[in-house]
């Protein structure tokens, strides 16, 4: 059965919502318009889904953590956004269709993301009846650092300046782990500093890592083996523009072999949490079995 099908509904609600939050406020309709074209309907929300899983797992409802799931889309969604400009990839498709940029202009891009981000640390300082305002600090200090100079920010400048006489299988996994994983510890992390359990957070942000890395090697592999048609966006874009990814050092069938051998590694790692885990292992198989 699939994990990421069984999320329509909070995928819906969560579109719903930046809706409402987006029509509730008289915004200028120029922000309004394109954030609602690259977010509402695109996109499948594996931050989310994966932050709301782990969540559940610690039986946190999801009236609770709606906010941060929503402000974790916010900061991903920014993120693709800028990551699409011409002075970083320059692509032309994003989620099926036209990226930002192309739609509209690089001005009304890079200010979309600016709102974005801004809409998460906002969402993210709101108290629920599991989130108290220490907690809410606790969350915002974990996604600046996620999403910052140590995570995904200091991640994509490291992409952009690795070159064939710099790359090395070390700095690309580095660089991986920045750029894509540290959105993903935020996702485990959410729901153990919530319980305000280090043992859990401990055992999380290894799973955030192993998770980082299938998401990170099948999503290569997806750029190389995949039409544009499966993937909605630019395939072959690594090569054509000389990234490198590990893909690069291990090879298709290496890359394969380490998928599976972190598959397992999540088995093992999650084994005390008993069937509570059986989902997010789950979806750890699903990332591999995706073709976009």
């Amino acid at each position: 059965m699939s994990v990421l099908k069984n999320y329509n509904e909070i995928i819906t609600d969560l579109d719903n919502y930046m809706i409402e939050l987006l029509d509730k406020s008289e915004y200028p309709k120029q922000l309004v318009d394109p954030i609602k074209y690259i977010f509402i309907g695109k996109g499948k929300r594996i931050r989310a889904i994966l932050l709301v899983e782990v969540c559940k797992l610690f039986e946190l409802p999801y009236k609770d953590i709606r906010n941060v799931a929503l402000a974790l889309e916010c900061i991903h969604t920014y993120s693709l956004i800028h990551d699409d400009l011409p002075a970083m990839d320059d692509d032309d498709y994003r989620r099926g269709q036209l990226t930002l940029h192309k739609k509209y202009d690089e001005a009304t891009a890079i200010l979309v993301g600016d709102a974005l981000i801004s809409l998460a640390f906002e969402l993210l300082a709101i108290p629920s009846d599991k989130i108290d305002n220490e907690c809410a600090l606790n969350l915002v200090n974990k996604l600046g650092k996620c999403s910052g100079l140590g995570g995904m920010v200091g991640g994509q400048i490291l992409d952009l300046k690795i070159s064939s006489s710099t790359a090395s299988m070390d700095l690309v996994n580095n660089m991986q782990q920045m750029k894509t994983g540290a959105l993903f510890q935020f996702a485990c992390l959410a729901g153990p500093i919530i319980r305000g359990n280090d043992a859990d957070q401990r055992i999380f942000a290894q799973f955030a890592d192993l998770f980082g890395s299938i998401f990170q090697i099948s999503d290569d592999l997806i750029d190389i083996e995949s039409t544009l048609s499966e993937a909605g966006k630019n395939v072959n874009k690594d090569k054509e523009k000389d990234k490198y990814t590990l893909i690069e050092f291990l090879g298709v069938d290496g890359a394969k072999a380490q998928i599976a051998q972190k598959l397992e590694d999540v088995r093992i790692l999650l084994h005390d949490y008993g069937v509570k885990s059986e989902r997010l292992i789950n979806l750890c198989q699903e990332l591999v079995d995706r073709r976009s």
